[in-house]
């Protein structure tokens, strides 16, 4: 009773823990919106992007567009422009409300949503984008001060020498404090308003021949009775400041800046009441509201002034203000300074934070020591490049780097934005209910074609160096867990690709490639045994398959120390991969099991899908004399494994074989081909020779095994050379006798059962899979032959040469009581191995078969006697799957 009790109060208790949370784990509430620290929507995003898009292009540019293109282009270089803008809106809406948003503006929010490369590549454009919009609003208010007051060509270099001073004197003040900057936005935002209003009031009343300011009546355009007339249609003629004709695209990156500033309000996060409700709805009725103003403007002006005044006057705005010009050149000079400010601190505060995250490793240094304070070296940084722009001189040198630096910004938002919607990634759920990926999608490809047709040389030198950047912040920079969308587009890439891949059925034999699942033995401490079979398996690579690397830890997963070890030495087995220059897939399983029932569940189960281990790599056990139980073990995986329908690759190796970083000089591959299994013998060769440790200097040699007495030898070396010449492998020939042995009966499996289910092409194997080099390729022989016990003197006398051979009186005993035939045959193949082939760098030749469970010591002691005195040896049985083809 008393235990039912406790029970019953346990779980009351349990209940009462997890329903009754603590106070620290109480959700915090959310920033009172009410704050009158924080702004709204209009105040903290309409207001701004409209007065970065009412700027000196709008009072500067816009008439002289008009006079060029005519009313009707001009307005399609607007509705173009707002096109773009309005995609990558919709796309920039849905990244600011799928999280929080802290400093850095858009840069934080596209890192944190799309990953830090693509987050640091578009970046660094958005930082580019905006101190060269300094530059080109410091130019402008320069050029607005020198034709407003007829100081123009006072001194050479006059607007460069200016603007630099004037940008500096406002980097000066962004140093001094950034408080000044946001007091002054309000004030050079009422100076804009102020100045539209006189010029629409002036334009309006010099219509009405009320007011003509500075301008005369010939100024005013005569009455047409078409619309198509010198101001709808287009007159392109030379500019009268630079010399230049200018395009109809040319135009289009004049004044796409003008209507690009829609990252104002994204920007200015911090200060804003409700972010995720302000930025989407300012920013839209900012691009609304800007695209009807010039709509307005561009037909006002085609429709007052003579097309001469908007060709030669690009102040003729100026002239025609109510109720005085004066007005209106300051207003253009105040707004044009603001507007260079505010894009001098956004362009500071977006480096300080690239340079907080550690994403961009070669602006680390810019790093503001305190996150809290000013970020003056980035300020100072920011100055020093803006400068560079100044030098050009002209607001139409300035403002196409200004347009492709943010086109390259908006396709990257839009791609990345159709990427993730498109794949559904599970992180991705933005508020905004206005967006579809396939206005991103839309958006990406009209932000690209527009750049290109700006200019296609600047739009390629763009893509290029933001891949690049992107590229480089992958491999270089800090490793950041924010999400990447590359990751989605591989595992949807990977996912179809394997879908795709299962939907077919079975690999043809065209396309078969090494799929290798390398065991590799560990030592007490988790390391690697044997550090030849790590560089065999890289140097496989080169197969154009995948490699898997396999160990595993006796033990239970429950244990936390064995669970520690397993991941320790994952990690070196991982380190010691990329030292060889492998990117291949490493996995440590704990378990209890058998060795040959955990290799086996890892042949069948590792991988996915039609990606599953075709071929098995093992290291030969060495210790398989002392212990009897390994030996027979490794014996039965080998017959699990065919069974399967795995190759079985078995290497006998020594700590000389090369590694991956080493290139070997005149040295030699050898096959001995015994029998012909479809291929893999040949083909294993071919792969690892493609490797740049064998590439330069190795050649590959084909030893054919000759058993039939009644075979001409030079008759199966011709054919065989032409059979290698179709199947594009290069290799000497060479043909050894073998004829007096019972190498067929050793080499050749007879269970034709396994290969009773394939196709047409991989049937071959069932009449190959037995069948020697000479039964292939000689046309006289016969496939039953009588083999002589003749022979057995003269390998007697070749099969003692002295402290060589390790325990081969014992071993040649062994097989002795077996077979005196199978000793005869295991020591002419290394007396022949030992002659032809000694300064082999590696060896491959058939794998013994031996069918019964019983003969598992006669197997070892056989292949140990083939390959004593030899240190790299490849044993390799196919299953016939591997048929090499001499089609393409």
């Amino acid at each position: 009773m008393s235990n039912e009790i406790y029970k019953t109060l346990s779980v009351e208790s349990f209940y009462r823990r997890h329903t009754d949370p603590p106070k620290y784990a109480v959700e915090k509430e959310p920033p009172n919106r009410d704050d009158p620290r924080k702004m709204g929507t209009f105040d903290g995003v309409l207001l701004p992007c409209i007065q970065n898009q009412l700027g000196v292009i709008f009072f500067m540019r816009l008439s002289f567009v008009v006079g060029q293109a005519g009313v009707y282009l001009a307005s399609s270089m607007v509705a173009i422009c707002f096109f773009a803008t309005c995609t990558t809106a919709l796309s920039m809406c849905a990244l600011v409300t799928n999280g929080k948003i802290e400093a850095g503006g858009p840069y934080f929010i596209i890192s944190r949503n799309l990953g830090a490369a693509i987050g640091g590549s578009l970046g660094v454009l958005f930082y580019l984008a905006s101190l060269a919009s300094s530059a080109m609003h410091v130019v402008g208010a320069v050029e607005a001060f020198q034709m407003g007051f007829d100081l123009i060509d006072v001194f050479p270099w006059d607007t460069q020498i200016i603007s630099f001073i004037t940008l500096l004197q406002l980097t000066l003040v962004v140093l001094v404090g950034t408080e000044f900057v946001s007091i002054t936005g309000p004030i050079f935002l009422s100076i804009v308003a102020m100045s539209i209003v006189c010029v629409l009031i002036g334009t309006l009343l010099f219509i009405l021949d009320k007011w003509h300011g500075q301008l005369m009546v010939y100024n005013k355009k005569a009455h047409a009775e078409s619309l198509h007339d010198e101001n709808f249609s287009p007159n392109y003629s030379s500019d009268p400041n630079t010399g230049i004709t200018p395009t109809f695209f040319s135009l289009l990156g004049t004044i796409f800046p003008a209507l690009s500033g829609i990252l104002i309000g994204s920007n200015r996060a911090s200060v804003l009441k409700d972010p995720e409700r302000n930025i989407p709805t300012g920013t839209l009725l900012s691009i609304f509201s800007s695209t009807g103003l010039y709509l307005i403007f561009i037909t006002l002006f085609g429709s007052t002034f003579s097309n001469a005044l908007l060709l030669d006057d690009k102040l003729c705005l100026i002239a025609v203000s109510f109720p005085h010009p004066l007005i209106v050149k300051i207003g253009i000079i105040m707004s044009s300074l603001g507007a260079s400010l505010q894009s001098l601190l956004t362009s500071s505060r977006i480096l300080a934070a690239i340079a907080t995250d550690d994403c961009v490793p070669f602006v680390k240094w810019l790093k503001p020591v305190d996150p809290s304070m000013d970020p003056r070296k980035a300020v100072i940084f920011t100055w020093i490049l803006a400068s560079s722009f100044t030098l050009m001189g002209k607001i139409d040198f300035i403002s196409p780097y200004v347009s492709m630096f943010v086109l390259m910004m908006y396709c990257g938002i839009n791609i990345s934005c159709f990427l993730v919607g498109y794949l559904k990634a599970p992180g991705f759920r933005p508020s905004f209910r206005y967006f579809h990926y396939g206005t991103s999608f839309l958006g990406f490809v009209w932000c690209l074609g527009l750049a290109y047709c700006i200019n296609w040389l600047h739009a390629s030198v763009g893509i290029c160096s933001t891949v690049f950047l992107a590229s480089y912040i992958m491999n270089k920079g800090d490793k950041k867990n924010w999400g990447d969308v590359g990751q989605g587009v591989l595992f949807a890439l990977g996912k179809g690709s394997l879908l795709a891949l299962e939907a077919r059925g079975k690999f043809h034999v065209k396309n078969w490639r090494p799929l290798v699942l390398s065991i590799i033995d560990l030592d007490a401490y988790g390391h690697p045994e044997h550090i030849h079979m790590m560089r065999l398996t890289a140097q496989m690579r080169k197969g154009y398959g995948f490699t898997l690397v396999h160990s595993h830890i006796r033990g239970s997963i429950l244990d936390d120390e064995t669970f520690a070890r397993a991941e320790r030495t994952r990690s070196i087995l991982t380190q010691i991969m990329r030292s060889q220059e492998s990117d291949c897939f490493v996995d440590v399983s704990i378990s209890n099991s058998r060795t040959s029932e955990r290799i086996w569940f890892a042949a069948c189960h590792s991988g996915l899908g039609p990606l599953r281990p075709n071929t098995v790599l093992l290291s030969w056990p060495d210790d398989w004399e002392e212990n009897i139980s390994r030996g027979e073990e490794f014996f039965e995986t080998i017959k699990g494994l065919t069974k399967l329908k795995k190759a079985v690759l078995v290497f006998k190796g020594h700590s000389s074989f090369p590694s991956s970083l080493e290139i070997v000089q005149n040295q030699t591959i050898d096959v001995w081909w015994i029998v012909y299994d479809g291929g893999l013998l040949l083909l294993l060769p071919f792969i690892l020779a493609k490797n740049r440790t064998w590439r330069s200097g190795t050649r590959l040699r084909v030893f054919a095994v000759i058993t039939d007495l009644s075979t001409c030898a030079l008759q199966i070396t011709e054919s065989i050379k032409f059979h290698l010449k179709r199947i594009r492998i290069p290799a000497e020939v060479q043909s050894v006798d073998f004829t007096a042995t019972a190498v067929r009966d050793m080499m050749a499996n007879n269970n034709k059962a396994q290969y009773q289910n394939f196709n047409n092409v991989t049937g071959i194997a069932a009449r190959t899979s037995h069948m020697t080099i000479d039964d292939m390729f000689s046309t006289g022989s016969s496939n039953f032959f009588s083999h002589s016990n003749s022979f057995a003197a003269n390998c007697a006398s070749d099969t003692s040469v002295g402290d060589k051979f390790v325990k081969i009186e014992d071993l040649l005993t062994t097989i002795k009581e077996r077979s005196e035939l199978r000793r005869d045959t295991v020591a002419h193949f290394n007396r022949m191995v030992r002659i032809y082939s000694s300064e082999a760098s590696l060896i491959l030749t058939n794998l013994p078969v031996f069918e019964n469970s019983a003969d598992s010591l006669d197997f070892f002691a056989c292949t140990e006697v083939m390959c004593n005195g030899i240190k790299n040896v490849l044993f390799v049985r196919g299953t016939g799957e591997e048929v090499i083809t001499t089609y393409a």
